[in-house]
């Protein structure tokens, strides 16, 4: 029987398969000759149905070669699986999609006044900056009020001076109009051919993804959006991978334009485009004059847009924690110990309930296999799971402030108040403490003062040896102490997190003010996180003796 289409070759087959390995390779043979007369097909369709406009004609990609008679292998069906995607893309230029498309590549809005009135602004600065009557490359950005966007401005230079194909670094007023009304042209055309052509810095036609890089990054760095510039691989990849899926290692312009036009059909990467042509925006922006409202606004928005995965995560997390506060601060208002203790006991409770809510979130963020699952889910388009890193640090911030107010509370301010109540005062506090009123001392050595102790103390440690200074090796110490310093301190002293959360489970259970084991809720918290922790390390440990690592790449933190 002849075997399934595209099925490889195997030693373990008996000869009768193997005899119809010649009449698979002619079948082969027959479709790819098929394929080259129907590229053919196409590219005389195209001719016909795809001829452009004198004001598209100067910019027109420069005709391919007839394919050779006898084509190389792989070559000939990528370009023809990529000429019948151009077929099928043809471009309905309805006014609905051209409005949405234009937008994205929007160098300069406003109106033919406003533009005019600021080409008198560029003109002024043209005759205080201008030597000789010459405009020097470097003035570029300061005559058309871009100094914000120094870096981008000099690209921009350079791709309209290399489309005119002029070889000096000065312009004259004339040239300067015409790259000025090149900047200010509003047609979607005009706007797409000079994002094409600032990408294809070797004017060759064709985007390959380390140009696709190179401006996200220059509109990234010009913006300040640490975000996409922290992206700017992922996007030229994503880019790539999903406008060149023949593998030709190029994108074309009327790939971009087909993206922009018909962005609704390119659900998985016209964030990254739409992303990187709206930081381009923000960059040409700067030609006109804004008042400092619209600054601040426009800014605003783009660090929203910038960070606003970021945003509600924190808003949500500071939000849980501000209930549970005030939830535990309530709570303890209405007691009878707030009487004895007054509002040092309310503060330190409530600090406890977001000790318990951090202590179980600070493991999430670490748990890399999970991480690496969740951002190849739906779930990655509304969390940021490439920031696990940093809420790691965040929430550790937050319990260094919530061992503050708990301890600090606890230490200086209830026990003392406690210890100097009267006898009459003490009394409802018997069922708590025992039928004599204990000492502080006697407080701090219980098994809930000597677990809170262990658990600063390790937490201390841990906190310290992770902070820059320390894990970087930038703290030059003395001989042993320098054991203290480098990657190794750092990740050893970590591992302190065991003894700090079996004192945890200890101190919970042996809570004041609680006899009901119901109430106790820490171990609550605990349970899931800690169980998924401890599940993660245990397939990373039986990994490790099952797989060899090869390193890639380093990245310092």
């Amino acid at each position: 029987p002849t075997p399934p289409p595209g099925a490889g070759p195997s030693r373990s087959r008996s000869p009768a398969i193997r005899r119809t390995s010649s009449h698979r390779l002619l079948q082969f043979s027959q479709e790819l000759k098929a394929g080259v007369s129907r590229a053919k097909q196409i590219s005389q369709d195209l001719t016909k149905r795809f001829t452009r406009t004198q004001s598209r004609a100067a910019l027109a990609e420069p005709p391919q070669p007839p394919p050779a008679a006898h084509p190389p292998s792989g070559i000939e069906s990528a370009l023809a699986a990529r000429a019948e995607r151009r077929q099928r893309a043809q471009l309905d230029r309805t006014k609905s999609t051209a409005q949405r498309a234009i937008k994205g590549l929007r160098f300069i809005s406003g109106n033919t006044k406003a533009s005019n009135n600021a080409w008198i602004e560029v003109q002024r600065n043209f005759d205080r900056l201008a030597l000789d009557g010459r405009l020097s490359r470097a003035d570029f950005p300061q005559c058309i009020g871009m100094m914000e966007s120094k870096e981008f401005a000099m690209e921009l230079f350079d791709t309209l001076c290399r489309r005119r194909q002029m070889q000096s670094d000065h312009i004259n007023r004339e040239e300067l109009r015409e790259i000025w009304s090149q900047i200010t042209d509003n047609s979607f055309d005009s706007r797409l051919q000079i994002f094409f052509d600032m990408v294809d810095k070797d004017a060759d036609g064709h985007i390959t993804e380390a140009e696709v890089k190179e401006i996200i990054m220059l509109s990234a760095s010009a913006n300040k959006l640490a975000r996409l510039k922290e992206q700017a691989e992922e996007y030229a990849a994503l880019i790539m991978e999903e406008l060149d899926p023949e593998g030709l290692g190029y994108i074309e312009l009327w790939q971009l334009e087909t993206l922009l036009l018909q962005k609704d059909t390119y659900v998985n990467y016209s964030q990254a485009l739409s992303y990187t042509s709206q930081a381009l925006s923000q960059n040409l922006a700067g030609l006109r004059h804004k008042s400092p409202i619209r600054k601040m606004s426009s800014k605003l928005s783009y660090y929203l847009e910038d960070n606003w995965k970021r945003l509600w995560v924190l808003a949500l997390w500071i939000g849980i924690m501000a209930g549970l506060f005030i939830w535990k601060f309530i709570q303890y208002r209405n007691r009878y110990v707030f009487s004895v203790m007054g509002y040092c006991v309310t503060i330190a409770k409530g600090a406890a309930e977001t000790l318990k809510l951090n202590m179980a979130l600070i493991l999430l963020p670490v748990c890399r296999n999970t991480i690496t699952w969740l951002r190849n889910t739906r779930a990655a388009r509304a969390l940021p799971f490439d920031d696990n890193i940093n809420f790691h640090k965040t929430i550790a911030a937050a319990i260094v402030v919530g061992v503050i107010l708990h301890a600090g509370n606890h230490l200086a301010c209830d026990f003392p108040r406690l210890i100097d109540s009267s006898d009459e005062t003490y009394a409802p506090l018997r069922q708590y403490f025992g039928e004599t009123k204990p000492t502080y001392l006697a407080l701090v050595r219980g098994v809930e003062g000597v677990t809170g102790v262990i658990m600063v103390v390790c937490m201390l440690i841990a906190f310290t040896l992770a902070t820059r200074w320390f894990r970087r090796s930038l703290v030059k110490l003395p001989k042993p102490f320098d054991k203290l310093t480098g990657f190794n301190a750092f990740w050893y002293s970590h591992h302190l997190f065991i003894i700090v959360y079996i004192s945890l489970v200890i101190h919970g259970e042996r809570l004041y003010l609680i006899l009901d084991w119901y109430k106790r809720t820490t171990w609550m918290y605990l349970a899931v996180p800690v169980g998924l922790y401890v599940g993660e390390r245990t397939l990373r440990f039986f990994r490790s003796g099952s797989y060899s690592v090869r390193i890639l790449k380093v990245n310092p933190h």
